[in-house]
């Protein structure tokens, strides 16, 4: 991982990926706690994204 040259060395790629895990279940957590078809909405939009993602632009 590249270091701030003024800051130096801070975190390794380890700490990166369990803070990506982090930020992925507090925004799951914040989800369900704003409504009660948080499983459906997540699902529709995973859905969606897979969709988009598999489309091949013209």
């Amino acid at each position: 991982m590249r270091a701030n040259p003024r800051k130096g060395s801070s975190h390794t790629w380890d700490d990166v990926h369990k803070e990506l895990c982090d930020v992925a279940i507090t925004s799951l957590i914040a989800l369900a706690s704003f409504t009660p078809d948080a499983q459906e909405l997540f699902d529709e939009r995973l859905q969606h994204i897979g969709e988009r993602s598999l489309t091949r632009p013209n």
